[in-house]
């Protein structure tokens, strides 16, 4: 089979031919048909991320057909489409037992610890195969386990949100954008922040009301005038810099939350005690999902309650460009790979 292959940090993926996967017994084999690019796999690229052994095929927001199953892989059958889920979880540990399986104690991913989408096919476990139905193109479905179920987690699970409440989204990508839709379709009122107008021109168009350019505008004087002096309920933090935290954490109101969706390896952030003391402010970081809540979000997909948003389609083979694209941070969305 053809794939993208990493062989050394901060150098191009070779395309090229490997051996395809084998199957054990309770695993399926998925002909790979579109995959994400995260801002992720430029961190993997990049050799930040630890626990990457040379070579490496990245992906992890990967959609297909399943063509081959296990001996003891039940109601999947041949043909079937669905997207992956690519956290693959121990399933029998403390965290996995309290249905927080995202953090489970002996975690592995697809396309980070093992092989991942950037190729023609991927064996997966049976459990982390999640099906569809409606007629929704590969590369939309293909971005919903981390650029749609990742915030969707952020804002149910970690933040608790209410209809009532107001959220904050700061950083308009992949991500950030589908925050925004989340946040709406579960009645809150939304503040848009990022350094590109267009960026922000396309978070109006799914729903939301104040728009804030950190560059040109000073944001916690809008959000202060915009909350009438109380500050925001909850805050998804996307861009995980030492700047977006600081003024993000100064409008946050009494008692409100923030989650860390997004962080920088290279630029750790400091908080001040006395601040969380004085406030009782929650600060949380988000990982992703659980499995449950990506099949919540397929659900809301194939509803049209929440649009998986792409920005460019390209084949498997022009991956380095991609990439190349993702870190100068000019998409609005996501960009996906399609598989021939």
């Amino acid at each position: 089979m053809k794939a993208m292959v990493l062989y050394e940090f901060n150098k191009d993926m070779i395309f090229e031919e490997v051996e395809p996967p084998k199957l054990e017994a309770d695993e399926l084999l998925l002909k790979v048909k579109a995959c994400g690019i995260c801002y992720t796999d430029v961190k993997i690229i990049s050799g930040l991320i630890p626990v990457i052994n040379l070579p490496h095929i990245l992906g992890h927001e990967i959609a297909g057909k399943v063509v081959e199953i296990g001996d003891k892989v039940k109601d999947i059958k041949v043909g079937d489409k669905g997207i992956v889920y690519f956290y693959i979880p121990c399933r029998d540990c403390e965290m996995c037992r309290n249905a927080r399986e995202n953090i489970c104690y002996s975690i592995k991913r697809l396309g980070f610890e093992l092989p991942g989408g950037y190729a023609q096919y991927v064996k997966v476990p049976a459990y982390n195969f999640c099906p569809f139905n409606k007629e929704i193109s590969f590369e939309e479905m293909a971005i919903l386990p981390d650029a749609v179920a990742t915030p969707y987690h952020a804002l149910k699970q970690m933040a608790d949100l209410k209809a009532d409440q107001n959220v904050l989204v700061i950083g308009i990508g992949g991500l950030g954008i589908h925050a925004i839709q989340i946040a709406f379709m579960m009645g809150s009122r939304v503040i848009a922040a990022d350094i590109r107008d267009e960026a922000l021109e396309v978070a109006k168009r799914y729903g939301a009301e104040l728009l804030i350019n950190p560059l040109k505008e000073d944001p916690k004087k809008m959000i202060r005038d915009w909350t009438e002096g109380k500050g925001i309920d909850v805050i998804i933090e996307g861009v995980g810099t030492p700047d977006s935290f600081k003024w993000a954490l100064d409008s946050l109101k009494r008692g409100g939350t923030l989650i860390i969706m997004g962080y920088d390896p290279n630029k750790p952030i400091y908080i001040n005690p006395m601040d969380m003391h004085l406030n009782e402010w929650t600060i949380k970081g988000s990982r992703v999902s659980t499995k449950q809540e990506l099949l919540e979000v397929i659900s809301f997909v194939e509803q049209g309650k929440i649009k998986p948003i792409v920005s460019n389609i390209i084949p498997l083979k022009d991956a380095n460009k991609g990439l190349e694209e993702v870190k100068k941070g000019e998409n609005l969305a996501r960009i996906v790979l399609r598989v021939e």
